[in-house]
This record gives structure tokens, C-alpha cells and sequence, in this order.
């Protein structure tokens, strides 16, 4: 008797998680990019700026342009679902803000985030 329960029990727990699995997924939308720009400063190489681009859409997105300032465009063929890309800036850019647009029609604009910094850990400018 007790292994009949323990049956029901596990079909249970596999239909739960295949039912959230469903649930997850029909709530992502089709196209969708987060931005993350990062502005870091360290004692050894100064200032250092990166952009990371991830899609967290269920799609592809091609034709990324990512604006980085003034004569500083950098382009991206495509980007697959769950796929990060970082870009950096030329050294003479002018930073400001970003923008980032696909063929899909996102539009992104971000502004540089300085991440926290530890005391006594590597990089973290004191």
C-alpha cells in the first residue's frame, strides 16, 4: 500500500514541474533584451566600461546596434535566446548614454551602473 503512495506522489511532484515548466515559458515574451552597462574603477587599469547584452526573449534577435557615443556604433549580427554579448567602448568615446536597438523593434537606452565595492578584495579601489 505504501508504494502505491509513493507512485501518486511522484506523479504528482513530475506533473507539478512539468506544469511550472509550461507556465514559465508561455510567460516569457518573444523578444526581449536586458542591458547591463558597467562602469568599474580599480587601483591597477583606472576605469573600465562594458556592456553586456543578453536576450531574454524566446526568439532571435538580429541587426543589434549598440550606441556607445559619438562615432562609436558597434553592430551584432544576431543573438540567440539565452546568448550574452559584451561590447567595450573605443578609448576616445565620449560616454554617455547607450542606446541599443534590433531589427525586431527593441529600443533600449541605459545609463552606466557602478557596481559596490569590497574592502580588501581585488579591484576594489579602495
Amino acid at each position: 500500500m505504501r508504494k502505491i503512495y509513493l507512485y501518486f506522489i511522484l506523479f504528482g511532484v513530475i506533473f507539478a514541474g512539468v506544469l511550472i515548466f509550461f507556465i514559465k515559458q508561455e510567460s516569457k515574451v518573444p523578444y526581449a533584451l536586458e542591458v547591463d552597462a558597467t562602469k568599474d574603477t580599480t587601483d591597477i587599469a583606472g576605469t573600465y566600461y562594458r556592456i553586456r547584452v543578453i536576450n531574454v526573449g524566446i526568439n532571435s534577435l538580429s541587426n543589434i546596434s549598440v550606441y556607445l557615443g559619438k562615432n562609436d556604433i558597434q553592430n551584432l549580427d544576431t543573438l540567440v535566446p539565452g546568448q550574452s554579448f559584451f561590447f567595450y567602448p573605443k578609448p576616445e568615446t565620449n560616454l554617455e548614454k547607450i542606446s541599443i536597438t534590433a531589427k525586431e523593434g527593441i529600443n533600449v537606452t541605459a545609463d552606466y551602473r557602478t557596481p559596490l565595492k569590497g574592502i580588501g578584495l581585488p579591484g576594489s579601489g579602495r
